[in-house]
């Protein structure tokens, strides 16, 4: 035996042509069903915080602004908490949350990785009894 049983399997492969991809140069199509980045369409959102309260995770933050109008809310998807499982896009009553097959996320910025929104709810006006 050999004192190193390996060294003929890597001179063989020296001089193959490599089994890997070349990505980023080569973009590979996520297959179907892939739970990638996250889309938020905040124009169809209610604020209901549904999706907050299924998160597994807790990587969705709501903040309320009372403003002079109604309220601001804003919902904050972390990404760098998020494990994809769909639970938020799957309960949201008005379909404003999607998982898109964009799976391309490495960075070493934490803002790259939020995924935010924002929207008014107007407050019902109050009516003055005579």
């Amino acid at each position: 035996m050999s004192k190193f049983p390996y060294v003929g399997e890597a001179i063989k492969n020296l001089f193959k042509r490599p089994v890997t991809k070349k990505y980023p140069y080569t973009k590979v199509e996520a297959p179907k069903n892939y739970r990638g980045k996250i889309k938020f369409n905040e124009s169809l959102c209610v604020g209901c915080g549904l999706c907050m309260k299924v998160c597994p995770a807790v990587a969705i933050a709501k903040k309320v602004e009372n403003m002079e109008e109604g309220q601001k809310i804003t919902l904050s998807f972390s990404l760098s908490s998020c494990t994809f499982c769909k639970f938020c896009a799957d309960h949201c009553p008005k379909k404003a949350i999607e998982l898109t097959e964009e799976y391309s996320m490495v960075s070493t910025d934490k803002e790259m990785l939020m995924v935010e929104g924002s929207f008014m709810k107007r407050l019902p006006v109050k009516l003055n009894d005579k």
